[in-house]
């Protein structure tokens, strides 16, 4: 899942309130106070472009109204460590943070988060949500804490020029593991110099190694295999779980992924799609659908 909140821009203040997903924030009362992360590459400002929007028509529309933008330039995980300091004092608390579905219930055990239900039973665009939309930021109480601005899937993004030289086909369409393993095993032999497969895996890239990664590994592996809602237990040990872990033990025991150093940087998402793959170093890689995003001609 990708970021959480700043479409709730326009219910939280449209009425003159202020909606806080902090916990007591000591804003201005006519100011909202947004944190997000910023890139650590400085050449992508997507995010940066979009915020500046959305505040540009906010305080067009509702004048005497304020938003002020906290950017956070940091790796993933410094950010996650950054806002959960800042959201526990009300002098540095934001108003609305941009946050990962996934942070949800635990922010709201720590009583950093408020249900915005209030606010989106009168916000007349939340019927245009999809169910699975709504869902994603509605915690285990029932309550909605978020609104999404936009969702994700993952996909094997590949290089056909490096396919090309390593003799195999431009429209590639693996239907097992073995399949891409032994593809990887393929231009790894005939394409030296080429990091033949990227996944992410480590303490360093933190949410990447977890869900870009060993989940969509897992999830392949049979319902519910890592969280049985029955019995509210997280499932580990099992086939698939080690099954997963497998996989990835194969692509760095046969040096068909990066350098364990590049590996293990915090910033190696930023670096493969901004640097690897653009460059043809890497032929294959396992990551979201926002790629595409960081190669926009504006950034």
């Amino acid at each position: 899942m990708r970021p959480t909140v700043p479409l709730i821009l326009v219910a939280a203040l449209a009425a003159g309130t202020l909606t806080a997903c902090g916990v007591g924030s000591v804003s201005h009362p006519d100011t909202v106070k947004v944190a997000y992360q910023r890139n650590t590459n400085s050449k992508v400002r997507y995010t940066d472009d979009y915020l500046a929007m959305v505040k540009k028509e906010f305080e067009k529309t509702h004048r005497g109204k304020k938003v002020k933008l906290i950017p956070i330039q940091a790796s993933e995980n410094d950010y996650y460590a950054k806002i959960q300091q800042m959201m526990r004092s009300a002098k540095t608390s934001p108003d609305l943070v941009y946050e990962d579905t996934f942070l949800i219930n635990a922010d709201i055990k720590s009583g950093y988060l408020r249900p915005l239900d209030d606010k989106i039973s009168t916000w007349a665009d939340w019927k245009q949500f999809a169910p699975a939309a709504k869902a994603a930021t509605r915690a285990e109480d029932g309550k909605t804490y978020g609104v999404q601005d936009g969702t994700d899937t993952r996909a094997l993004w590949y290089n056909k020029e490096i396919f090309a030289k390593a003799g195999l086909p431009a429209r590639w369409q693996p239907k097992t593991w073995q399949d891409v393993l032994d593809t990887a095993r393929t231009i790894k032999r005939e394409v030296p110099g080429v990091t033949p497969f990227n996944v992410y895996t480590g303490k360093g890239p933190g949410e990447a190694s977890v869900m870009q990664t060993f989940e969509m590994l897992l999830y392949g592996t049979g319902k519910d295999p890592l969280y049985d809602p029955a019995a509210k237990k997280w499932v580990t040990g099992s086939k698939g779980f080690r099954d997963s872990l497998d996989f990835v033990r194969s692509v760095y025991a046969e040096k068909l992924g990066p350098e364990i150093s590049d590996a293990l940087d915090p910033n190696v998402g930023v670096r493969n799609v901004s640097e690897w793959l653009p460059a043809g170093e890497v032929a294959i890689s396992l990551d979201g659908s926002w790629l595409g995003e960081y190669w926009l001609p504006t950034g």
